[in-house]
């Protein structure tokens, strides 16, 4: 027969492994947020992919049009955008200003008309591999190469909570529930 300390203890535990698996794993259906937090948290959180499709359309038009670049460039001056603009946008957030950003560039359809037409031209001039890159590229599918999204767990990480519940712990002061129980001592 258990004994009620150890349940007490095992009771503990467990509250406190439910804490730390919501704190770590963000979901669109969490409680914690309304549905504008979750649409502005998203937008927050892609900005620096989108802005770096963006740089990489450029650069292969670019490529394609005035002269040559190597492959290093056409996937490096991107990535490095991403850098740029994710610090920028975790240090610097500015909300009126990111959803004008997506009320007009970073519109997802406009995002598929720049991607398609992209990629149409660029198939025209025979850049086979840089039309497809443009093709794919508005679906979200080159997310794994998005350098911001490594960088902002790694900022997150003082927060110890999934970066987009840090953006607004950080932001806005949100305390959430997960918090008080992850602080407390099991023992």
């Amino acid at each position: 027969m258990e004994n009620d300390s150890d349940a007490k203890l095992r009771e503990k535990i467990y509250q406190k492994a439910v804490a730390r698996a919501e704190a770590t794993v963000y979901t669109l259906g969490n409680t914690y947020l309304s549905q504008e937090d979750k649409t502005e948290v998203e937008l927050w959180f892609q900005l620096p992919g989108n802005v770096m499709f963006y740089s990489f359309v450029i650069a292969a038009i670019w490529s394609v049009l005035v002269g040559p670049l190597r492959w290093s460039k056409i996937i490096g001056i991107p990535l490095a955008v991403n850098v740029i603009v994710g610090l920028l946008n975790w240090h610097f957030y500015n909300k009126n200003f990111v959803y004008r950003l997506y009320l007009t560039f970073l519109h997802s359809w406009i995002l598929y008309l720049v991607g398609f037409g992209a990629a149409a031209f660029l198939f025209l001039k025979g850049a086979i591999a840089l039309a497809i890159i443009s093709l794919v590229a508005p679906f979200g599918l080159l997310a794994f190469a998005e350098p911001h999204l490594f960088f902002y767990s790694i900022l997150a990480k003082k927060y110890r909570m999934h970066p987009k519940y840090a953006f607004f712990k950080r932001f806005y002061g949100y305390e959430f529930p997960f918090e008080e129980v992850i602080k407390k001592e099991i023992v």
